[in-house]
């Protein structure tokens, strides 16, 4: 009687036990060709390399008691793939609380080092991004570009009514204009698609002129721009933001455009759809971005922030990505922004001096 209790509590016990893949990130990940790597993680061996660099010497002074190299696959198939954390456990045989807590400890580790990897270009590096620019597009290139600024509307959840102290208005502030949940986030990048600046987390209602103002390289580029630029450069960004002497943005299109306001429009649109580019490449590799089912918010702006810095290790190493479709800029209610004097002295000499495009 006793040995069929004993079965019977086993056979109970048994089915208890969740069925997971056994040794997939010890004997099946090697096993896969670098095309076959890069479509399941979507980044390539050599940035998994660099990216155990930075949060390795972190992650190992963490309880968990599994190698760096597992820890950082579970970390980028969560990034790269739209699954829950049980999910991700089933796949690397581990329990449903530590994938959450790997994930956790890499993206607090990224983010703690997100300042080595998200870097405004300083000496050789600054010049070099200068030159690129200037050869972007041949003679048709917009002068003395030091970077380009946008905003990317991130899909996520309304903050959950139960869990928050959020009065129902303050809910609606994550709507954008498409009455959608979203966070924004701004960002810079070079010449190269790199991001050399970040800022994350602020509700989708917000306009991007707001974003920038209150962004610490906002303040500075409007306030005292060439303690960043190097004299006589500047960013592009859309109508969205201020006209400056540190951001170039088009002539607003009143339907009496000349033809050199529009030479210069197009100009400068076609070097400032780098960042879309960006977007584009940052949004289709990490699909965790196209849509994050996470209530707080605070999470939602450090896998923004750990997303950009997987991209930019990617593309220090090489490991572009093809496979992407622009973000194009979100349509921008004009505010009465205040244009200063001086960008526009500017903007109007850039636009006397440019070439003019025959198929104007």
């Amino acid at each position: 009687m006793i040995k069929v209790k004993t079965t019977l509590l086993f056979l109970v016990k048994l089915k208890e036990l969740k069925t997971k893949i056994k040794m997939f990130a010890e004997l099946m990940v090697p096993k896969f060709s670098d095309k076959e790597f890069k479509s399941h993680f979507r980044l390539d061996r050599r940035s998994i390399e660099v990216l155990v660099s930075y949060i390795g010497p972190i992650l190992s002074l963490e309880s968990i008691k599994i190698n760096i190299e597992k820890q950082v696959l579970i970390f980028i198939w969560y990034m790269a793939n739209c699954e829950t954390y049980r999910q991700i456990a089933n796949r690397f045989d581990v329990a449903d609380s530590t994938s959450h807590a790997i994930v956790n400890n890499c993206l607090i580790a990224l983010n703690s080092v997100a300042a080595k990897i998200i870097v405004w270009p300083s000496g050789q590096a600054a010049t070099d991004n200068l030159n690129k620019f200037n050869l972007l597009r041949g003679d048709n290139s917009f002068p003395n570009v030091f970077g380009c600024i946008d905003g990317c509307h991130i899909n996520t959840l309304f903050p959950w009514e139960k869990r928050t102290k959020m009065p129902k208005l303050d809910r609606n502030m994550f709507c954008n204009r498409k009455q959608v949940p979203t966070i924004v986030l701004q960002g810079i990048v070079d010449a190269n698609l790199k991001f050399i600046d970040v800022f994350a987390g602020w509700p989708g209602r917000t306009h991007d002129a707001r974003i920038y103002r209150c962004s610490s390289i906002g303040q500075v580029i409007i306030n005292n721009p060439w303690t960043i630029l190097p004299p006589t450069c500047h960013i592009l960004g859309d109508g969205a933001y201020p006209l400056t002497e540190g951001l170039m943005v088009p002539y607003k299109d009143n339907g009496h455009l000349t033809r050199q306001e529009k030479n210069f429009n197009r100009a400068l649109s076609s070097t400032r759809i780098l960042i879309e580019q960006a977007f584009g490449k940052l949004i289709c590799r990490f699909r965790k971005l196209k849509h994050m089912d996470i209530y707080k918010k605070d999470v939602c702006g450090k896998i923004i922030t750990a997303a950009c810095c997987l991209h930019n290790i990617c593309m220090s190493v090489g490991d572009d990505y093809i496979d992407y479709d622009p973000i194009p800029s979100e349509e921008t209610i004009e505010e009465n922004e205040e244009e200063i004097m001086g960008g526009m002295i500017k903007r109007d000499f850039i636009c006397n001096s440019l070439q003019i495009n025959e198929y104007l």
